[in-house]
């Protein structure tokens, strides 16, 4: 995160060398150029092949297109302002995001976020000069991209649970690519070999920040992945001093401040609500009296242990697929996707070792295909390993981070040991979940481990199950 917290910034400052003998569409017909390379170099076949075959093409470009309004847009901002100013505006587009997670993602956005959102304004208020009423043409640009920015980052909330990163860096760049190419032919270049190859290296310095960014995100949880990313704002001011001789003004500094402290803010208030802590405890079978009932023993940690019956690894199953395949108000689910559980009825197996096996949760698509697959296990041992690696073969890998679209839930205590089970094993997964089971029946999930896309790393509250 640190690499693309320098390459990342490191890429705008270039660029803003750049634009002083290449015209704005020129730069990013290069850039571009160099960055839908390197994708291909990365994924050769196989990624052209899953581009071909993509059922979101159509929405890859629509964003690729807002993406290209937003690069425009603040190119042109950055040949005015100073590196420091242009970047701290450019933070508020997760702020525009907050705003608009209400009406279109249908998230609810707390009166704490609020209040971490007016800081943010605040800060872009003070650091765009609106304080002073002196908005120039430069600063309406990079509000321009801030807005394009803000509406692609939505736009990515759909795409990124289906499609993974490197497919969208190869349409993005694609899509640039298609875009710049025929204003070229109306301006031709005047730059010489040597500064164009320079605009090149440019496009690899920001593809080699986006992989870095990428990387950090398969191994940092979400929370501090974006709270590291605000800290860009710093680097932004670093370079500007260091590369252009620019010192920020008070105003500039004490929005770039605020941005900075709304940023981890939003973040801290968006992953520090409390979950109940609930031992697990044994809850009767309906119809049948305890001392007939035939008990499991789960290993849970000492001072916890426990016996849950069968009958409560139905209830786990069918409350998760109610509650998470999809979240509710998950706006990103694709309307063909079915939820089938096999328990107490057996409806969709798959093969291990040439024998029928059937999982606890499957998702199909409208085609039948298997996408997703969630395993409740009440217990840990050997013998279930060819069936957790069955289960995450035949799921989908049609996630940013390219891990399979495999979800394992065990009793809470034993998450430690179920993740480290599935990497001893070399078992792809997208997530390692704990359970616990109130008094009453309710059911509350806590993510343990989110390698697959972040969105999934949510709590389901035994208040609300």
């Amino acid at each position: 995160m640190g690499a693309a917290n320098l390459l990342l910034p490191l890429q705008d400052a270039l660029s803003k060398q750049v634009l002083a003998v290449l015209p704005i569409p020129q730069l990013l017909l290069v850039r571009s150029l160099a960055g839908f390379v390197l994708a291909l170099a990365l994924g050769r076949q196989p990624l052209l092949e899953r581009a071909m075959r993509t059922r979101l093409k159509g929405a890859m470009i629509l964003r690729s297109l807002v993406m290209l309004a937003g690069w425009l847009t603040f190119c042109e901002a950055i040949r005015h302002l100073p590196l420091a100013q242009a970047t701290t505006i450019y933070f508020a587009s997760p702020i525009l995001v907050t705003l608009a997670a209400g009406p279109i993602l249908k998230e609810r956005v707390t009166p704490s976020q609020w209040a971490a959102v007016a800081i943010g304004f605040t800060g872009v208020w003070l650091a765009s000069d609106l304080a002073s009423f002196e908005v120039s043409d430069a600063v309406l640009m990079a509000f321009l991209s801030t807005g394009c920015w803000a509406a692609a980052l939505l736009m990515l909330r759909a795409v990124s649970q289906q499609e993974g990163s490197l497919i969208q860096v190869l349409f993005a760049n694609g899509t640039f690519v298609v875009a710049t190419a025929p204003l070229v032919l109306f301006q031709p270049i005047g730059a010489d070999g040597r500064q164009i190859a320079f605009a090149a290296a440019v496009g690899l310095v920001g593809g080699v920040g986006q992989l870095a960014l990428y990387a950090a995100a398969r191994r940092l949880p979400a929370s501090v992945l974006a709270t590291l990313e605000y800290s860009a704002i710093l680097t932004a001011f670093a370079l500007g001093y260091v590369m252009f001789g620019e010192r920020p003004s008070l105003a500039v500094s004490l929005g770039a401040a605020l941005v900075l402290v709304s940023g981890i803010a939003a973040v801290a208030i968006g992953t520090s609500r409390p979950v109940e802590d609930v031992t697990v405890v044994a809850v009767p079978e309906p119809g049948v009296e305890a001392a007939h009932r035939p008990p499991t023993a789960i290993p849970l940690p000492k001072q916890k242990e426990s016996l849950m019956p069968l009958s409560s690894h139905d209830l786990v199953v069918n409350v998760i697929a109610k509650t998470r395949f999809p979240f509710p108000g998950q706006a990103h689910w694709p309307s063909d996707y079915v939820t089938l559980t096999n328990v107490p009825e057996r409806r969709r197996s798959i093969d291990v070792d040439g024998a029928a096996y059937y999982p606890d949760i499957v998702i199909l698509d409208g085609t039948g295909r298997i996408r997703e697959i969630g395993e409740v296990e009440m217990s840990l041992d050997a013998d279930k390993l060819p069936y957790l690696q069955a289960a995450s073969l035949v799921a989908d890998d049609d996630t940013s981070a390219k891990v399979r679209h495999f979800f394992l839930y065990v009793p809470a205590g034993m998450e430690a040991a179920a993740q480290q089970l599935l990497d001893d094993n070399g078992i792809s997964y997208a997530g390692v979940r704990g359970f616990t089971m109130a008094a009453d029946g309710r059911v509350g999930i806590v993510p343990f481990a989110t390698p697959g896309d972040a969105y999934d790393h949510q709590v389901t509250d035994p208040q609300t199950a």
